[in-house]
């Protein structure tokens, strides 16, 4: 992380910045902002400072709730580990997981797993990494939806981890499998990452790339009127 990326934050996020106890999670959280504020600033011709993140919580109004950049596009941002993602579309809400590999144990498969998930894990061995899968599928799943922890994973049922990802069923609620389509992403060696995408164009282009690219320069195009 270099100094400038910490000027990209505004006082809300520098206090929250401030609350973390430890470096690891205090760079993850900047990094995650400013990664955010360039990348939306060049899909909307602004410099990064002129982008605004609302993160007003719609529970109690407070700013630890997801991102939201009036006017567009919808943005998804998630960090573990030495790894932060952020997705960003004009399309429509989305949500973006990413979850180090070591922190996916069978200690969380009775949070995790539907019933019907819990048979094939266990026919499959319960492997570490059908775990994680499961896991990033439901987080991205739910931060797309905006339901976050409102909701419990157990109530969304996944594909099995060796298919490709997708919304089997989520109780309560038929109509968002046919909504949502997900994706795996490539998050590197002992990572794993999912993208899901809520009512979005079909077959809508997608590109991912590293925040290597972004951070080439921070002189973004002249801002346009």
């Amino acid at each position: 992380m270099r100094p400038e990326h910490a000027g990209l934050l505004d006082a809300v996020e520098r206090g929250r910045r401030e609350r973390y106890l430890r470096d690891a999670d205090r760079d993850r959280f900047t990094l995650g902002v400013a990664i955010t504020r360039i990348a939306v600033g060049r899909a909307r011709g602004l410099s990064p400072e002129r982008v605004a993140i609302d993160r007003a919580c719609s529970d109690c109004g407070k700013p630890h709730g997801r991102p939201v950049i009036e006017g567009g596009p919808h943005v998804s941002v998630s960090h573990s580990g030495d790894r932060v993602a952020v997705a960003v579309s004009p399309y429509g809400p989305l949500g973006v997981d990413v979850e180090e590999a070591g922190r996916a144990t069978e200690t969380i498969a009775g949070h995790l797993l539907a019933p019907a998930e819990k048979a094939d894990a266990a026919a499959a061995g319960m492997s570490h990494g059908a775990l994680l899968a499961y896991w990033t599928r439901k987080e991205a799943a739910l931060k797309a939806t905006g339901d976050g922890l409102r909701e419990a994973l157990t109530r969304l049922h996944m594909s099995p981890p060796a298919e490709a990802p997708r919304l089997v069923a989520w109780d309560g609620r038929p109509d968002l499998p046919g909504r949502m389509a997900m994706y795996t992403l490539d998050p590197g060696p002992g990572y794993g990452a999912c993208l899901a995408l809520l009512d979005h164009p079909l077959d809508v282009p997608r590109v991912e790339r590293p925040a290597s690219e972004l951070f080439g320069s921070l002189n973004p195009p002249a801002d346009r009127p």
